[in-house]
This record gives structure tokens, C-alpha cells and sequence, in this order.
């Protein structure tokens, strides 16, 4: 690892030397990232000099530069590395490049678990509203059903009313009919002369 950053700051240091001498370089030497940017994008034979594409590509390496866009750092590594097979710079290029693609799957992951996350949390909401639904269905049925209750209860409470008062009703007709049946079953009175006979009824007067 210390061998790598001495390479890394060695292959810095050359590239810097040799581009300062250009409005890249001298953009690159006061830090001024955007200006870097600006004036290779205006200039793109820059891009001829291992140097100049070294410097280019770590231009795009770094996320926390404005510049930061990790594709185009890989793509000017993987030119340097093809052009200048034999560059002082190609072991703190590899070096570059392996670290931009281990950020790239670091990212990708990251990225994947955030989609995750996000596909959960939207089946969590979904089922948080339909659950929401289901409890103010519930609870609608359930008012309606106390009120029909209360209903079938005021209901029920006049029907007893109206029963026991027909029952009232009957038993006093009951009542009734067995004092006509009483009556009907006592003996007839006789006349004192024995006589069985019922009296002839008398005719009116003319």
C-alpha cells in the first residue's frame, strides 16, 4: 500500500512538471479544478501527451472534485495504459484504475440496497394504506352494526311492551270467558211445590 502512494505521488509529481508549461497545467498547479476541465475540453490534442492524460484522468477521479466523473478518469487511464504501454506513470495509473472500479462496485451495491430499500419501503406504504382502508372499513361496519343494534333493541323492547299488554288482554278475556262459562253452569232454581214443570208463560192482556 506505502509503495503504491509512493508511485502515485511520483507519477503526480512528473505529470505536474510536465504540464505546468500550458493553461491545463497551470489550472492544475493553483487547483483550480474547473478551469482545468475548460481548458482541456477546449483543447483536446492536450490528450497527445501521456503526461497531459495522466493528469486528465486523475482530474476526473477524485468525487470530492466538481469535475468528479469516474468514466471518463477510467477511460483516460485505460488510453494511457494502451498508448504508453511503458510510461512512468502506468503503475500509478493500474493503481488509479483499480481503486475507480472497486468505487464503481462499492457505488453499484450501494445503489442496489438503496433500490432495495426504497422497493420495500414502497410495499410498506402500499400496505400501510391498505391497512388503513381495511380499519376504516371495520369501523364503519361496525358503527352501522351498533346502530341497527340499537335499533333491533328499541325494537325488540316495544315488541315485549306489545306482548306483555296482549297477554294482559287475553288473560282478562280468559278471565271473562270463565265467569260466562260459570254462570251458564249453575242449577235452575224450583218452585217450592215440587213441581218440576217449568210455569207456562202468561199471556198479556188484551
Amino acid at each position: 500500500m506505502k509503495a503504491a502512494i509512493l508511485r502515485f505521488g511520483v507519477a503526480c509529481a512528473v505529470a505536474t512538471f510536465a504540464c505546468a508549461s500550458n493553461q491545463f497545467g497551470r489550472a492544475i498547479d493553483s487547483h483550480n479544478w474547473i478551469k482545468a476541465a475548460t481548458a482541456l475540453d477546449a483543447d483536446s490534442a492536450l490528450l497527445n501527451d501521456e503526461n497531459t492524460v495522466f493528469q486528465a484522468a486523475m482530474l476526473y477521479s477524485f468525487p470530492n472534485r466538481p469535475t468528479y466523473n469516474p468514466v471518463r478518469a477510467r477511460a483516460l487511464f485505460e488510453r494511457l495504459l494502451k498508448e504508453h504501454p511503458t510510461s512512468e506513470m502506468r503503475q500509478a495509473a493500474v493503481d488509479q484504475l483499480s481503486l475507480l472500479y472497486e468505487l464503481e462496485r462499492v457505488d453499484d451495491a450501494s445503489s442496489r440496497k438503496q433500490k432495495e430499500l426504497l422497493a420495500q419501503i414502497a410495499l410498506l406504504a402500499s400496505d400501510t394504506v391498505r391497512l388503513h382502508a381495511s380499519i376504516d372499513s371495520i369501523g364503519t361496519r361496525l358503527r352501522a352494526e351498533q346502530e341497527q343494534s340499537s335499533v333491533l333493541r328499541r325494537v325488540t323492547s316495544r315488541l315485549e311492551s306489545d306482548l306483555q299488554d296482549r297477554e294482559s288482554q287475553l288473560n282478562t278475556l280468559h278471565s271473562e270467558l270463565d265467569h260466562l262459562k260459570a254462570i251458564d253452569l249453575r242449577p235452575i232454581s224450583r218452585p217450592r211445590g215440587g213441581d218440576t214443570a217449568l210455569t207456562a208463560p202468561r199471556r198479556p192482556k188484551p
